[in-house]
């Protein structure tokens, strides 16, 4: 009878190579080949469940698990399972989105001495990701941390600020439209803002030659004017549409319109908002500049390229930092109506569009084109995700 050997086996070299690699990544899990396993391989514990092995037979603790969060404003709440014997805990973080996870090894302590909480939060991060690891710590001697940590997508850029820049400040007018672009001052980065006068769908006679919408916060939206301010590149731009005689919106959310004639010219001036209806300068008028207070301060005065005697859409709007926003003020015609919007830089946590209305003004009739009639009105409160949000005349 053969006896068997009781030496141990040497390990296969390609398990210690293959593991050794699935270590040096830092978490993946380590596939294994086994000659004497079914088929010939077999996938083992992961690089976590092996560091905490090390540290169980070292006297260490463990690393911790269940690590999960909730996202806040600019914030995220961490909590964790409890890992018998810690009386302390650290919390790691790195700050990057690499598609490659880093090695805890490179992490950075960002928050120590929580006693026995399980949960803590980390306010006021400014990163798009977050890699976050948590350690035990007993008598001041700290566990094993896992090999790579949990990413927290805490921001992502905005769809309808992306739609905006490209609008505005990078692509060509559509056809019959033109644009003229400038620059002030840099600022906070509080996103892109959108002061628009269109003619709103109230009639028959608006809705033939006016924009063949509502209100609306698409950033591409027909507007007779729109001026669009980067706050964080301090770029701005003055886009106007073209005019026509006669449309009609659609069901798909499209128009159709007839006699249509292109925009006349754009051009910056010192002063815009003091031009009258009785000017004969046919062109669109509009002014920009920083206000004290870091806020912008527009006039605008643009003219209907059909029918000049229509009359100006004449105005003058002041946009003035509250918070991460901004109040505005108008004074201008009461005819057509105005649309003002934000889109932040980033959204929370998913790659989605969001659009801000910081207030909107109502139009009367076209007469009041030509009236001399004009109003000042100003917002009334917060920001709303709703597309209407009504100043106070």
């Amino acid at each position: 009878m053969r006896v068997r050997s009781t030496k141990s086996r040497r390990p296969h070299p390609l398990v210690i190579t293959v593991l050794a690699t699935g270590l040096a990544v830092g978490g993946f899990v380590a596939a294994t080949s086994d000659l004497s396993s079914p088929g010939g391989v077999r996938t083992t514990t992961d690089t976590d469940q092996i560091a905490n092995a090390a540290a169980t037979e070292s006297g260490g603790l463990p690393a911790v698990k269940g690590l999960k969060f909730t996202l806040g404003d600019r914030s995220v709440k961490l909590s964790w399972k409890k890992v018998s014997g810690a009386d302390d805990y650290r919390v790691y973080a790195d700050y990057a989105c690499d598609n490659m996870p880093r090695s805890t090894s490179t992490y950075q302590l960002v928050k120590d001495h929580l006693g026995k909480k399980t949960k803590w939060t980390h306010r006021n991060i400014t990163a798009t990701c977050v890699n976050y690891a948590v350690a035990a710590v007993r008598d001041g001697e700290q566990g094993a941390l896992p090999p790579i940590g949990k990413r927290v997508v805490v921001s992502m850029p905005n769809r309808d600020h992306t739609m905006a820049a490209q609008r505005y400040f990078t692509a060509a007018p559509d056809a019959g439209d033109l644009v003229a672009r400038t620059r002030v001052a840099e600022g906070p980065d509080r996103g892109i803002v959108l002061a628009r006068a269109y003619i709103r769908n109230k009639d028959a006679f608006t809705e033939s030659i006016g924009d063949h919408r509502g209100w609306t916060a698409n950033p591409v939206a027909s507007s007779k004017v729109t001026i669009a301010w980067n706050t964080g590149t301090g770029e701005v731009a003055a886009y106007v549409h073209k005019s026509c005689v006669a449309g009609t919106s659609l069901p798909n959310g499209g128009s159709v319109q007839a006699g249509c004639h292109d925009a006349m010219p754009v051009a910056f001036v010192p002063d815009a908002a003091s031009v009258g209806d009785s000017s004969s300068d046919a062109r669109n008028l509009i002014s920009v500049s920083r206000t004290g207070s870091g806020g912008l301060s527009v006039g605008v005065s643009a003219v209907n390229s059909i029918a000049s005697k229509l009359g100006r859409i004449n105005g003058q709007l002041t946009l003035s930092p509250y918070e991460d926003t901004f109040r505005v003020t108008l004074k201008a015609d009461r005819f057509p109506a105005w649309e003002f919007i934000r889109y932040p830089h980033f959204v929370q946590g998913a790659p989605i569009g969001e659009a801000k209305v910081i207030a909107t003004r109502d139009q009367t009739q076209i007469g009041d084109l030509t009236s001399g009639r004009q109003s000042t009105c100003a917002s009334t409160g917060s920001e709303t995700l709703h597309s209407e949000n009504p100043m106070s005349c």
